[in-house]
């Protein structure tokens, strides 16, 4: 309830999949090509989402921004809800196991915002929290839920890819610890093939798209981008920031997890989580998955270690101590307790939903800090039309904002525009070599970026266009032309 609360709807890309939700929705049908952008309108595109930005459409029709939070509450707390679970079957403590989600949370609260990614981090848990079951409980009758699962989720994430390497990198790891292994009974040999039957299902499962092949490929393409090296979340993280650091620590206590467990990691828990670390280090979109993956196998290294010993620390610790003397002691509340934790439930539910319309308030004034809203407000108002030239992070909210009656020049849809193109925009944006040679084959009309682009500087400094609004961050430059002139006189310019 917390996310639904202070949740800030400010993440750019979560603007053009609504709008993308609302078009499924009022046109019964999927785009074939492009239909946001002026400068790539009808190219193909592939709508991999399609499935999500349906859902989010229809939550923010029925609650508005609420339901937008709502959905992204749910779908991120699922994830860690089902990790909690792996948990506990892995033996770890309640206690304990809070503990250990506090702290995962603070490198997996980074890739949440109202994306199709948190998909990805839902299934993913359940992916993860049936091949452990498989492997250490011998629970077969979740495996036959993959195949069904995959028809979603590759409707609504290119992570989807995920599913598929995480069962076939169990598989090959779970191959070489069959062959070496002195019992090879026929029991152990069924259950290679069972995993092996599902990976066949879960890849003819992924082939249920709209797109058949293309769709499969999609994600292959995307990581071979060249653009993606300027995009901030496919970047390496840093760690001096402080939710990198918890990352590492957590990297480091499955190390030394594994070192002080009785029995020693196989090949299996040594290189899924390592295969998702390593994902993790090269670029921070990774680190809510490797989150995941790594303290699930914390606990199953943790359930390994001397009983006796852990129990001993454990009871000598203040934290149990603590625990003890305030909640764990021997009066047992019974049904009285539940009724306690429901109305407590209760009243923070309703102090949050009396609470919610007055921080919503302000919500646009947060927006308009990272946003162009008034700018955008300011181009309907004044019906000004044309070739529009836009910043590359601007460029999912206009789409909400603007569309479709005004088209953008560029939006976080890297994919639609290729890696030409956006380094030329780039060039364009930074007024490198060639920009304006660049710039003027476009035939832009407006103009709309923060009033530190390069771009804005060099346009008004040769008197091309006129600055028609400006406030403490975003600013509308207009062409100074003869077709313009009667615009530009009603806006005092």
């Amino acid at each position: 309830m917390g996310f639904i609360f202070i949740l800030p709807l400010t993440d750019p890309d979560y603007f053009w999949h609504l709008k993308a939700g609302e078009y499924i929705f009022t046109k019964h049908t999927l785009p074939i090509g492009d239909i946001f952008s002026f400068s790539r309108f009808g190219q193909p595109w592939v709508l991999h989402e399609w499935l999500f930005e349906l859902v989010l459409y229809g939550m923010y029709a029925l609650l508005g921004p609420l339901g937008v939070k709502l959905l992204t509450a749910t779908l991120a707390t699922s994830s860690l809800g089902i990790t909690y679970a792996i948990l506990r079957r892995a033996r770890v403590s309640p206690i304990l196991a809070f503990l250990m989600l506090l702290f995962a949370f603070i490198p997996f609260g980074g890739g949440i915002s109202p994306r199709p990614q948190l998909v990805t981090y839902v299934f993913f848990a359940i992916f993860l929290y049936v091949l452990l079951s498989y492997k250490y409980f011998n629970t077969t009758k979740y495996l036959f839920t993959l195949p069904l699962l995959m028809v979603v989720w590759v409707n609504s994430h290119g992570g989807y890819v995920t599913g598929i390497v995480l069962l076939g990198l169990f598989i090959i790891c779970e191959l070489p610890i069959y062959w070496v292994s002195s019992d090879r009974d026929n029991e152990r040999k069924k259950q290679l093939l069972r995993l092996t039957y599902s990976l066949i299902a879960i890849i003819l499962a992924s082939l249920i798209n709209p797109d058949f092949i293309n769709h499969w490929l999609y994600p292959f393409q995307v990581l071979g981008m060249e653009a993606n090296r300027q995009i901030s979340e496919w970047q390496s993280p840093n760690f001096h920031n402080f939710d990198m650091k918890i990352y590492l620590m957590l990297v480091f206590t499955l190390f030394i997890s594994y070192i002080y467990a009785e029995v020693k990691p196989d090949l299996t828990e040594i290189f899924v989580p390592g295969f998702l670390i390593v994902g993790g280090f090269i670029s921070i979109r990774h680190i809510p998955l490797a989150t995941l993956a790594i303290i699930s196998f914390i606990a199953i290294s943790l359930s390994r270690w001397p009983v006796a010993g852990i129990s001993s620390l454990w009871h000598r610790s203040r934290v149990a101590s603590f625990y003890k003397k305030r909640v764990g002691g021997s009066k047992e509340l019974g049904q009285l307790e539940y009724l306690l934790n429901w109305i407590v439930l209760l009243i923070v539910a309703f102090s949050l939903f009396i609470a919610y319309p007055i921080y919503h308030a302000s919500d646009e004034v947060k927006i308009n800090e990272t946003l162009p809203v008034n700018a955008a407000n300011f181009v309907v108002l004044n019906g000004i039309t044309g070739n529009m030239f836009n910043s590359y992070t601007h460029g999912g909210y206009l789409i909400y904002r603007l569309a479709p009656d005004r088209k953008v020049f560029i939006d976080g849809r890297a994919d639609v525009y290729g890696d030409k193109f956006i380094k030329d925009f780039s060039d364009i944006y930074q007024g490198n070599a060639m920009w304006k040679d660049k710039f003027d084959k476009l035939s832009i009309d407006y103009v709309i970026c923060d009033i530190n682009a390069p771009i804005r500087q060099l346009l008004l400094a040769e008197q091309s266009f006129k600055e028609v609004y400006i406030d403490k961050f975003h600013s509308v430059l207009l062409r100074n032309t003869s077709e313009q002139k009667m615009l530009l006189a009603r806006l005092g310019k």
